[in-house]
């Protein structure tokens, strides 16, 4: 009886077999992760190439209606805007009256690849004096690829003291998604 009770109290031991199983488990294990992450990316890469949703970054050309700005303004200017996910985005551009601050704003969807979005940034003179805020409204439409986008923009520009001003710049964009090109 005294020897039933010293062998029941024993640790229970691994045999070699055993031992190894449970090590190469442990192993596979804890590698599953990286060996998973490579095909996981590369398939959310291919996700991201078809989406039909803005997220990301864009480079855009926007021409403006001469008819919506004062005679002399630049007509043709770049833009680089960034969308999140959660509905935000950013907008900075060489158009008229740009410069810093940059466009920050909201978009939604609209359906079938359809968007809108209102944006605002501050006006500052070459004095950095505060002249007033700019509402940038847009709605822009992806293509079935989820590469290229296009759409019109109308600017309100309110002074200081709200006052809305009689100039609404308007126009039409077309952008392309900024590409990832890794480095190797």
């Amino acid at each position: 009886m005294t020897n039933m009770l010293i062998a029941s109290t024993r640790q229970p031991r691994l045999t070699k077999t055993k031992g190894f199983l449970l090590v190469c488990l442990i192993a596979g294990a804890l590698a599953l992760p990286f060996l998973m992450s490579a095909p996981r990316a590369q398939a959310q890469n291919e996700h991201r190439e078809h989406s039909r949703d803005p997220l990301g970054s864009w480079i855009v050309q926007v021409a403006l209606d001469p008819k919506t700005v004062p005679p002399g303004t630049p007509l043709n200017f770049m833009g680089l805007y960034t969308f999140s996910a959660g509905g935000g985005y950013v907008q900075s551009n060489r158009g008229p009256g740009a410069g810093d601050p940059p466009v920050h704003g909201n978009w939604v969807s609209a359906g079938d690849g359809k968007f809108a979005g209102t944006g605002l940034r501050f006006g500052f003179d070459a004095a950095h004096q505060f002249t007033g805020i700019n509402k940038i409204r847009d709605s822009f439409t992806l293509n079935e690829q989820g590469d290229e986008l296009t759409g019109n923009v109308q600017a309100d520009i309110f002074l200081p003291d709200g006052t809305l001003l009689p100039i609404h710049p308007a126009g039409t964009y077309h952008g392309t998604r900024v590409a990832i090109e890794p480095l190797n």
